[in-house]
């Protein structure tokens, strides 16, 4: 960590500290009936999706005001600034309303479009993963590694359906070939989780068909640190333009799952 520029290191605690601030408040809503609206097809939003993103960009804007957000519910700031943060208040969100358990906050710097920082936390197991770029990946301060599985049979693999039924099927063929290959499929509902699960060695494999930046810019981030290799689902160069994402724990398994794809 010590080539590490300071100014990273201290957007980090920032954002370690929001993390926190805004887990704890989802924790008062959790199980108390937020009411749940629609915002578009299988696209919910809940009072605590908004309470956690109010609170996480006030924080933001006050420690940073130079800065841009990108944020799920509020949009994008319109300014071009070399930094700007990506914001996923409640990821997550259908599990959140139906008592699942499985959700998370997840608050991410990038300069130049490459994602700097990134934090994800989940609040009702005090889990919280984090990373800088070049400084590794930890979870509540600890190093952690993805996994060292090279093969397709020894591989518990997660994936997130999109909401656009034709979308969905095209993911399931994917996902099918892989199930016969793999030893197992979970589905977390909780695209940040998963990727937390790469990087902390608890899964091995991730895919999705359509992410968008506040989805993936902490947890690309946090699983790449922690060893694994990213890419588009067909192999091409990870960008946050791009919104489909295979994680894998080592650049074996990345070429497993392409030798699949041909």
């Amino acid at each position: 960590m010590s080539n590490i520029p300071e100014t990273y290191t201290a957007w980090l605690t920032i954002a370690t500290d929001i993390a926190y601030e805004a887990g704890a408040l989802l924790k008062t809503h959790w199980r108390s009936g937020d009411a749940v609206h629609s915002k578009g097809y299988r696209n919910i939003v809940t009072a605590a999706d908004l309470a956690a993103e109010a609170l996480i960009l006030t924080r933001l804007r006050s420690a940073f005001p130079n800065h841009t957000i990108t944020s799920e519910e509020a949009g994008a700031d319109i300014e071009d600034t070399p930094a700007r943060w990506y914001v996923d208040p409640l990821d997550g969100t259908t599990n959140f309303a139906h008592n699942n358990p499985n959700f998370c906050v997840s608050i991410a710097a990038a300069r130049e479009g490459v994602p700097i920082v990134g934090v994800i936390y989940d609040p009702l197991r005090d889990f919280l993963f984090a990373a800088i770029r070049d400084g590794g990946a930890t979870l509540n301060d600890a190093p952690i590694h993805c996994s060292g599985i090279t093969a397709l049979p020894e591989a518990t693999f997660a994936a997130d359906w999109p909401r656009e039924p034709q979308l969905r099927l095209e993911l399931w063929a994917r996902a099918s070939r892989l199930m016969v290959e793999a030893r197992t499929l979970r589905v977390l509902g909780a695209a940040a989780l998963n990727m937390a699960y790469v990087a902390a060695g608890w899964f091995d494999l991730y895919l999705a068909r359509t992410l968008s930046p506040w989805d993936m810019a902490a947890g690309v981030l946090i699983a790449q640190e922690a060893g694994a290799v990213a890419s588009t689902l067909s192999g091409a160069p990870w960008t946050l333009e791009r919104s489909d994402l295979v994680l894998a724990a080592t650049p074996e398994l990345h070429q497993a799952w392409l030798q699949l794809e041909d």
